[in-house]
């Protein structure tokens, strides 16, 4: 019962990178493929970051705000995936279950920062200064 129910929250976590890693020939395979997905894409998300702190370079209390919510998303990404990936802590598939939820949140805080660096000048509703 737990083995249907950890693949079915790895892909709600995770669908197409959990599609594209569940091809793979044996579990640490799966589990390998999964992580690397993850750390491609937190490496995308801290240069986004890192840009957008770039951009604030002038504005020491903008980046304090940038600072206090990616430090508040990190640990709500954390506590997410824990609680999302509590069902399989004690299988094989654990680490392939748990880097798909951190891969798919980190995916969409990274669409947030992108969004934000894509601002036009000008928007009122929007805490990065154009490039």
């Amino acid at each position: 019962m737990r083995l249907p129910l950890a693949l079915g929250l790895a892909l709600l976590c995770g669908a197409a990178q959990a599609q594209e890693c569940g091809d793979q020939a044996s579990q640490a395979a799966m589990n390998e493929c999964a992580g690397q997905a993850y750390h491609k894409s937190d490496a995308a998300l801290n240069a986004a970051y890192r840009e957008i702190v770039a951009r604030l370079a002038d504005d020491a209390a903008g980046r304090g705000r940038l600072q206090a919510a990616q430090r508040a998303w990190l640990a709500f990404r954390d506590a997410e995936c824990a609680f999302a990936t509590a069902a399989s802590a004690d299988g094989s598939i654990h680490p392939y279950v748990q880097a798909t939820c951190l891969e798919a949140l980190t995916e969409s805080r990274l669409q947030q920062l992108q969004a934000y660096l894509a601002c036009e000048e000008g928007d009122p509703s929007c805490p990065v200064p154009p490039s």
